[in-house]
């Protein structure tokens, strides 16, 4: 059911960015939240995507927080290897950025690099597709695309068996309730590529449509619960996954009443993990929404719930 020999599989948490209302990086912080995780059973972690809200952030800020990362995954190994895979977001307006962060992942020792689509802009599926080929170029480092709903590009099978044919495009992730289209994309591609759900809730669904794993920003708060389920659906006991994703669900269901990335943020930090607030213009969480948020929270034993 699934491929064990694919790059990447299990559960990715999509690290929030621990930064200052002033734009400086919350190293100690950070560092922690890496020590965090390499302490559980994530693959891996994605740095600077969405969650990490990477495209508000300065190309400077973007790479110090990267060569932070992979410094602290780096010290932490299991069995002589390193604990995580880093995973380094590269996507930017313009593509001289894409390159420049591309190049300093290579250079700092990233696992891999992943990219949205170009954004702003309309652009046809050949151009879409030329943008990939090139990304997937410019260094040896495995590439995932990202197919962000957010990015404005519907993609499809047909766009992703021509760009699996690249050899450093590995994976996809996917972020969609398109699961037909997400089956066709399975049918089309290599056994060992890689492809990653997006959907927090909709995790069990997506590793029933073929996903080898997940990336996700709720995973910061509940790492072990996703672990749990993905390795529950990897022994076939479908009643405990579909347990387990209705349990994350819940907690889910309550965080998507607030700014999610601010309420991941403040959860992280009533976990011991300070991160700072969300980076500007993103919504923060009002002191009135923090001090309801935790209420509630408590209401539903979150702590025992998240364990």
């Amino acid at each position: 059911m699934m491929n064990n020999e694919c790059l990447f599989s299990g559960v990715y948490p999509a690290l929030v960015s621990p930064v200052t209302a002033d734009g400086v990086v919350m190293e100690a912080s950070l560092r922690a939240m890496v020590r965090h995780f390499a302490a559980t059973r994530v693959r891996g972690v994605y740095v600077c995507g969405g969650t990490g809200e990477g495209i508000l952030l300065t190309m400077e800020v973007r790479m110090r927080i990267l060569e932070i990362v992979v410094d602290e995954a780096g010290s932490a190994l299991r069995n002589g290897q390193p604990t995580l895979q880093v995973i380094a977001h590269i996507g930017a307006a313009e593509a001289a950025n894409t390159r420049e962060l591309a190049l300093h992942a290579k250079r700092v020792g990233a696992y891999a690099i992943s990219t949205i689509p170009p954004i702003y802009f309309t652009y046809s599926r050949e151009r879409i597709c030329a943008y990939y080929a090139w990304v997937s170029q410019l260094t040896d480092l495995p590439l995932i695309i990202y197919a962000a709903a957010q990015a404005g590009v519907a993609f499809t099978a047909d766009m992703l068996k021509e760009l699996s044919a690249y050899p450093n495009i590995r994976g996809i992730k996917f972020t969609g309730y398109n699961f037909f289209e997400l089956m066709r994309m399975r049918a089309v591609v290599p056994a060992d590529f890689s492809i990653l759900n997006g959907g927090d809730e909709v995790l069990l669904f997506g590793l029933l449509a073929g996903c080898n794993g997940g990336v996700g920003a709720t995973y910061n708060v509940m790492p072990d619960l996703f672990c749990r389920l993905y390795d529950a659906f990897i022994a076939q006991d479908f009643t405990l996954a579909k347990a387990l994703q209705l349990q994350v669900n819940e907690v889910i269901s309550l965080m998507i009443q607030y700014p999610v990335i601010g309420a991941v943020k403040w959860m992280l930090e009533n976990q011991g993990l300070p991160v700072g607030e969300t980076v500007f213009p993103d919504d923060p969480l009002s002191a009135a929404q923090k001090k309801q948020l935790l209420i509630q929270l408590r209401d539903m034993h979150w702590e025992e719930v998240c364990r």
